[in-house]
């Protein structure tokens, strides 16, 4: 029996993938409201909640914007299929460039994969909480809900259809 390659559908990844990272931001920045630095270093459960929500959001993100070029196909918003003049690879690149998803982008894997030779500056969640991740992350729902709208109606002449 031949094994059926099935294909995920990037409107439902994508999708998935904001809401959480929105939900861990959410999470880690309140819970840096409620609890001191010193208090969350004190306490091993206030520290792997935090580890938990930070690493967590990291991945997300690092979900969201990945731009992978080996020779595994990846979904991400830097990789979904988009025609010239498309407004939502324009807001999407420009979401891109900001500095707190490029220091997350750039730092990720040394703080959630393994541990790099040389201190990158991985970002902290002081640093997170403090930028506009959060309206950043808000600001990915029209490019998204464009980018649904074209897959279910025009992506069909564009050999999208693989995705539905």
């Amino acid at each position: 029996m031949k094994k059926e390659n099935k294909v995920r559908n990037p409107a439902i990844i994508l999708s998935l993938s904001s809401r959480f990272a929105k939900e861990y931001h959410k999470y880690l920045c309140e819970f840096q409201k409620i609890h001191t630095i010193d208090e969350i270093q004190e306490s091993k459960e206030l520290t792997v909640i935090q580890r938990a929500f930070w690493t967590a959001l990291i991945i997300e993100i690092g979900k969201l914007f990945d731009t992978y070029d080996g020779n595994k196909e990846v979904i991400s918003l830097k990789k979904m299929p988009s025609f010239e003049n498309c407004t939502w690879k324009k807001k999407i690149d420009s979401i891109h460039g900001e500095a707190v998803i490029c220091k997350i982008i750039s730092t990720r894997k040394t703080f959630t994969a393994h541990f790099s030779e040389e201190d990158e500056g991985v970002i902290s969640v002081t640093e997170i909480c403090d930028s506009k991740l959060g309206k950043l992350l808000k600001d990915l729902d029209q490019p998204l809900a464009e980018f649904n709208y074209w897959l279910r109606n025009q992506g069909n002449e564009s050999g999208a259809t693989k995705y539905l």
